[in-house]
């Protein structure tokens, strides 16, 4: 299997990524390993003879996906800029980045499976959301803190600052979505995180006088 550029996929790449999205919009008891090799381009022996049987595909979908979702939410904070010359159209582009994250293909298939899923695969579920829920909020507590070091905020708990910008630019958006059931237009998505930032401005933002200082 081959992209669109020519360079050579790796299989097992390409399994895991069809089994995510497969499971994810049809769960686990019908989610169809015949789809899964069809859709990664492999014969179906092969899926088994990399992975063994349909329950460790899954478990192996999910923690791969995980990782990449995750990693792709600490690329986006990591980019956020420390020195802004408009702080509110970049905690807008960090809110909207977010929201695009979570809405990802393979971020909506992991949410409608921490749902349907997680009374089969608690341990499973519960420790990537959890696990991958700390390291974001971690990321994130410490740009806001080198945020509020420079004047550009006023925060008194980092970490419960960055749990309630995560609430306040995503929890419309993701319910509004079904939680990845439904594809949302652009005003869908844009309107939360505005609304979301003016909340967290209203709370943490700088007060004219410590614009005018900095």
């Amino acid at each position: 299997m081959k992209t669109a550029t020519g360079s050579r996929v790796d299989k097992g790449e390409a399994i895991l990524a069809a089994a995510l999205i497969v499971f994810g919009r049809d769960g686990f008891t019908d989610g169809n390993v015949d789809e899964i090799a069809r859709n990664a381009g492999v014969a179906k022996p092969t899926v088994y003879n990399r992975f063994g049987d349909k329950q460790a595909l899954f478990t192996a979908a999910v923690k791969h996906g995980s990782q990449q979702a995750n990693e792709r939410v600490l690329g986006v904070i990591a980019s956020l800029d420390l020195t802004p010359t408009d702080l509110r159209a970049e905690l807008e582009r960090l809110g909207r980045a977010l929201v695009d994250c979570v809405s990802h293909a393979h971020g909506a298939a992991l949410m409608r499976l921490q749902f349907a899923e997680r009374a089969r695969f608690p341990e499973l579920l519960d420790g990537i959301r959890d696990s991958n829920r700390a390291r974001t909020i971690d990321a994130l507590a410490g740009k806001l803190a080198q945020l509020s070091m420079s004047g550009y905020l006023r925060l008194r708990d980092a970490p419960r600052a960055a749990r309630q910008f995560m609430s306040l630019v995503t929890d419309d958006a993701l319910s509004a979505s079904g939680f990845g059931g439904r594809t949302l237009g652009e005003s869908e998505l844009d309107q939360p995180v505005k609304d979301g930032v003016d909340t967290f401005l209203a709370a943490f933002g700088p007060r004219e006088s410590d614009v005018g200082s900095r």
